[in-house]
């Protein structure tokens, strides 16, 4: 049963992500559709993971502070768009591979727990993520063809 609530967790998030990365995406802003999800799920991901070190700590008597993860994921975001850079008339390189690398992190800390279904389950969503490339194309043909390009 718990294993529900996760995946509803993560489900919802890039659900919701994915609506404000479609409208990013759509208005040609820089942080495009599979990014914006990539930060979320990373967010999410490591919220849930925050949650299930302080169960297992509670089992053997250690205190865990769950904010503090949360907190070092903020940093990371801030100092990882540092990274990206500006290639001209608007494009940036790297964002997407900087998002990628924050759940992936998750990843590493799930296996480090033993935790393996939530491994496993992100592993695949980061996966498919990575995949969406074909929404950001179909968005720029519609967009080009609202300005009369072919």
């Amino acid at each position: 049963m718990i294993e529900l609530t996760y995946l509803l967790r993560i489900g919802v998030a890039v659900l919701l992500s994915s609506l404000i990365g479609m409208e990013r995406e759509h208005n040609d802003k820089p942080y495009g559709f599979r990014t914006i999800i990539l930060i979320t799920l990373g967010a999410t991901l490591i919220t849930i993971f925050s949650l299930r070190y302080v169960e297992l700590t509670k089992e053997i008597g250690v205190k865990f502070d769950a904010i503090r993860a949360i907190a070092y994921y903020l940093m990371a975001v801030g100092f990882g768009t540092s990274l990206i850079k500006r290639t001209g008339k608007g494009k940036f390189e790297g964002a997407t591979t900087m998002a990628t690398i924050l759940p992936l992190c998750s990843v590493g800390f799930f296996c480090g727990i033993g935790d393996y279904f939530l491994a496993i389950v992100s592993s695949l969503i980061i996966y498919s993520v990575l995949k969406f490339k074909y929404v950001k194309i179909k968005i720029k043909r519609k967009r080009r063809k609202k300005r009369g390009h072919k």
